[in-house]
């Protein structure tokens, strides 16, 4: 009498399916940017508190173009809002959840370790359209600042594009410095950066040297980007499209350089 041969289970996938993997990924990574009182301070309402204190004494004034300067203001000041959500949720972020063993987690679990990158993108991308959303509104209602609908979606798409070379920057800073020296880096590179692209102040009132050094750094192409758009004078804005591609590609490599690092220490 022969035995039945009992077929073998088929193997199981470690792999977690993606797309529902990815969606609880989004929630959870908005859920914590909204859980943190700082990052919610530093993203949304620093910028809306600048431009209380400098942009509504101008909201009034013309450019000899012709242009509003309140409307130049209110764009500049999103682009400032999007460098800093980048260096705090990429930059010191990143850099406490990799020396505190939650990428090591990730790799060992059935989660494709680049998901768990694309979900942060993703809700970065949200909260930033948020936070820009939010500076709009102040501007409108509290100084009168008013996009043309077209011309107000049209600056939030560069705008959010324009992040991901930033978001790239701040992945650089996350996984080369430890999370001490990536908190103190974040908050220089946002505010200095900031300073020296001609966000807060117009570049043609900063010492030349300043304005020598503003097209080695990406918000300065990001705020000629937007603030092109804003005077109609799109021209030249391929070539800041292609430096912030430039930047988005070296800060990238620099980042997965600092990840494959760590990967290979672990090992």
């Amino acid at each position: 009498m022969t035995t039945p041969t009992i077929p073998a289970p088929a193997a199981t996938s470690r792999r977690a399916p993606l797309l529902p993997a990815l969606g609880q990924l989004v929630r959870a990574e908005l859920r914590r940017m909204f859980r943190n009182p700082m990052f919610t301070v530093g993203t949304i309402g620093f910028p809306i508190m600048f431009f209380g204190l400098f942009g509504l004494p101008n909201v009034k004034e013309t450019t000899t173009a012709g242009v509003n300067v309140g409307q130049i203001i209110l764009v500049t000041f999103a682009v400032y809002s999007l460098l800093s959500l980048a260096m705090f949720s990429f930059g010191s972020a990143v850099a406490t959840e990799r020396t505190g063993g939650w990428l090591r987690l990730l790799r060992a679990s059935p989660l494709p370790v680049p998901i768990f990158f694309v979900a942060r993108i993703v809700a970065a991308l949200f909260f930033g359209a948020l936070a820009v959303a939010a500076l709009y509104a102040f501007a409108h209602f509290a100084g009168g600042v008013t996009l043309p609908l077209g011309l107000a979606l049209t600056v939030l798409g560069k705008l959010l594009l324009g992040l991901i070379p930033l978001i790239a920057l701040g992945l650089a800073v996350g996984f080369l410095a430890n999370p001490q020296a990536a908190q103190i880096t974040a908050q220089l590179i946002s505010v200095l950066m900031s300073f020296a692209s001609g966000l807060f102040v117009p570049l043609d009132q900063l010492p030349k040297v300043v304005q020598q050094i503003a097209p080695y750094m990406p918000a300065y192409h990001l705020g000629q980007i937007v603030t092109h758009s804003v005077t109609g004078q799109t021209g030249g804005e391929m070539t800041h499209w292609l430096a912030l591609a430039a930047f988005g590609l070296v800060f990238g490599a620099l980042a997965v350089w600092g990840m494959k690092r760590d990967e290979s220490r672990e090992g």
